[in-house]
């Protein structure tokens, strides 16, 4: 609500307010002044009475309104209270668990909004809450941070193929969270049906109907949630109709005549796919009389469909299938290439002087492309700096238009980051992390990128993509320090659930774990980039995901990793023999 219109109802809730008393002050001042001339005439009284009558219907209306209110307000702090209080013990955890963080989103984008409505007489206290809500509003989620919200439970829904009952439930994976009201699912079915994602509109829809019905079973039905039927009706009938489903379609629409039977919509509407059901028995019918000759145009027409698709859009379609298999993988499963034997040693980088006494573990997940773990790598407190610098400077993470060259917010990464520069911090914490990345992977830092601290929120991924510049992007080749030859990314926190980071084509996956990185190779030693990088990050489903990247830049790296003789040569990893 605008903060114009917030401050139109508070006026017209005083008003309402004063203008009862002021019509209890001329009640009692006609009564003083004209109380000689009443008993005369019973006229009089008669308009007395129905003056009466009238302040009496405005008082009731009046204090039925604030008993209403009052009454919201009770549920809203009971809620809260007990929601800060299972918080109290790790709020990180709280918030990670998508519905409770949807759940707080909504408050602030609905109900406490209602609250500054709502707050009007003027006392001090309530004076007091009304001007902080008022001072506070443009911290509040708005309504594009509550779309975004429902967006991210549908994304979790569909990477992870959760069941509407359970996530709402408040079930997401193994950690229960809050669970979510009649109002909830009407607003992400919505939410989808607006994205014209109709098949989770149905799912969400139905699963409002169903708790309506087992509410009006019980005799716990809320009148407010009681009247939203109407709308997922609507909603939902639409949506079987789009789903190629008329006969649902049709049914829905007679419920909605039963309880409205004279909208002329949905009279419209019932004509319309009662036309629409005719057509569908009739194909039904020669679907039956033609169904091998049907089948064969299905697969004639799907192979169309791939033969017109280019290589490039075909191959991004099965690498973001095989991203949502990883990232459906249990979350103890090892995921590496097939055909390898994963191997760990202790690395001091040729005998480096800061490694002798603290080599690096290192896990080989894949020879080819060369994906590496890094074990324990970054300690607490550096992890803990990384942040507190970081938090504000936060913003919303950007991604390359390959279409514009610029780098633009996009739906398929979400989350939160920030650019950490070296002389933002006396206390020579960056300084140490970016030559410790120097000494565990061999190569230079000064043409690398700067750290990039990454906060993941509901939901939050980054679907499949290249870290390097392609040569056919617009602006790919603008960057003075060459395209970008390695990424290392700090895992900066654990991920109760969800999180990972997958290598679609490989495939492999690396589980976040705090402390750790996972470094790779993008470019190949001619310098052409190597297509088996395409990585994502998988959603978070429970928990908070905190990461730092950096990305290392190809120049200045010749004398540390010259090119070889081939154009197909690899990346040489320097396993001790005893690990061969």
């Amino acid at each position: 609500m605008a903060a114009s219109e917030r401050k139109r109802s508070l006026r017209f809730h005083f008003h309402s307010w004063w203008s009862v008393v002021l019509l209890l002050f001329l009640l009692v001042e006609t009564v003083r002044y004209g109380q000689a001339e009443t008993f005369t005439a019973v006229t009089h009284f008669r308009s007395l009475l129905s003056l009466e009558q009238d302040l009496s219907n405005m008082l009731q209306a009046y204090i039925a309104s604030e008993e209403k209110q009052l009454e919201k307000l009770k549920q809203l702090s009971g809620e809260v209270k007990a929601w800060s209080e299972r918080a109290d013990g790790d709020f990180e955890a709280h918030l990670g668990h998508p519905t409770n963080a949807f759940r707080l989103v909504r408050r602030f984008t609905s109900d406490w909004r209602e609250v500054e409505d709502m707050v009007s007489r003027p006392n001090n206290e309530q004076k007091e809450l009304s001007e902080r809500l008022a001072s506070s509003a443009d911290f509040f989620p708005d309504e594009e941070d509550l779309s975004g919200a429902m967006v991210a439970l549908m994304r979790l829904q569909d990477v992870y193929h959760v069941n509407t009952t359970r996530f709402a439930s408040g079930m997401a994976g193994s950690s229960r969270g809050a669970s979510l009201s009649v109002e909830d699912l009407y607003l992400v079915g919505r939410s989808a049906y607006n994205n014209e994602q109709f098949a989770n509109c149905k799912k969400w829809m139905q699963e409002a109907v169903r708790r309506l019905d087992a509410a009006e079973q019980s005799g716990n039905v809320n009148s407010t949630e009681s009247a939203l039927r109407i709308n997922i009706y609507d909603h939902l009938s639409f949506a079987e109709y789009k789903l190629g489903n008329a006969r649902r379609a049709y049914r829905l629409t007679k419920k909605l005549l039963e309880l409205e039977p004279t909208n002329a919509r949905y009279l419209g509407n019932l004509d319309f796919f009662n036309e629409k059901l005719r057509d569908q028995i009739a194909t039904d019918i020669q679907e039956k009389r033609d169904r091998k000759q049907l089948k064969e145009e299905a697969r004639r027409k799907k192979k169309e469909k791939n033969q017109n698709m280019n290589d490039e859009d075909y191959q991004y379609w099965q690498d973001f299938y095989l991203y949502k298999r990883l990232c459906r993988a249990p979350m103890d499963e090892v995921t590496s290439a097939p055909d390898h034997q994963l191997i760990c040693f202790l690395n001091n980088m040729n005998r480096n002087p800061r490694l002798i006494l603290n080599p690096v573990k290192t896990e080989v997940v894949t020879v080819n492309p060369t994906l590496l773990i890094l074990r324990d790598v970054i300690r607490d407190s550096e992890i803990e700096k990384l942040k507190e610098l970081a938090n504000p400077k936060l913003h919303r993470a950007t991604a390359h238009n390959r279409a514009t060259g610029r780098y633009e917010p996009a739906t398929y990464r979400i989350s939160k980051s920030a650019w950490l520069y070296e002389g933002i911090d006396p206390t020579g914490a960056l300084a140490r992390v970016n030559q410790r990345i120097d000494d565990i992977t061999g190569l230079s830092m000064t043409t690398a990128e700067e750290l990039q601290v990454v906060n993941y929120g509901i939901g939050g991924h980054y679907e499949p993509h290249f870290d390097y510049a392609r040569y056919h992007e617009k602006s790919a080749m603008q960057h003075q320090q060459g395209n970008r030859i390695a990424t290392l990314l700090f895992y900066l926190s654990d991920v109760a659930e969800g999180g990972c980071t997958v290598f679609p084509r490989v495939p492999a996956r690396v589980v976040p774990s705090k402390g750790d990185a996972s470094f790779w190779y993008n470019l190949l030693p001619s310098g052409r980039g190597d297509e088996m990088t395409r990585h994502a990050g998988c959603p978070v489903l429970s928990g908070s995901k905190w990461v730092c990247n950096k990305w290392i830049h190809e120049h200045d790296q010749e004398l540390r990793k010259p090119c070889k003789l081939t154009e197909d040569a690899t990346w040489d990893i320097h396993i001790p023999p005893e690990h061969v």
